[in-house]
């Protein structure tokens, strides 16, 4: 692994997992291009913009990338579309089963609701390491 550029140094950190072998696999799936996109309920930090870069990290909390988002969109989670979930690329990939994880995973922070306020945000890979 190379050194972490200094203009990263900074960066917030992304881990797309709970678990270090589910955080290893994302990580490589964002290095290999068939992870483009992530989602977070809407909070009082306010929105990414376009052009705000992120550090991918594997389950270690190592840095495996740094990321730039390309787009944001604000949608209920009851109307993201397939296509998100297919970029996302977690589970098998259809919007049924994404869905059921993110819920799962909104209900364990006693966040979810069908009408919650997603962000979704589809980035692109501008340096691995």
């Amino acid at each position: 692994m190379k050194t972490l550029p200094e203009k990263y140094q900074d960066l917030e950190r992304w881990a797309f997992a709970d678990n270090e072998a589910q955080a290893d696999l994302l990580a490589q799936r964002v290095v290999d291009g068939t992870k483009t996109a992530t989602c977070a309920a809407l909070d009082d930090e306010g929105v990414p913009q376009v052009g705000d870069q992120f550090l991918i990290v594997d389950g270690r909390n190592q840095p495996v990338c740094a990321v730039e988002l390309t787009a944001t969109d604000l949608v209920p989670f009851d109307q993201v579309p397939e296509s998100h979930a297919k970029a996302e690329n977690e589970g098998d990939g259809t919007l049924a089963n994404w869905r059921q994880q993110q819920q799962a995973f909104f209900e364990e922070y006693e966040m979810f609701s069908p009408q919650m306020t997603l962000v979704l945000m589809n980035f692109r890979v501008i340096e691995t390491f």
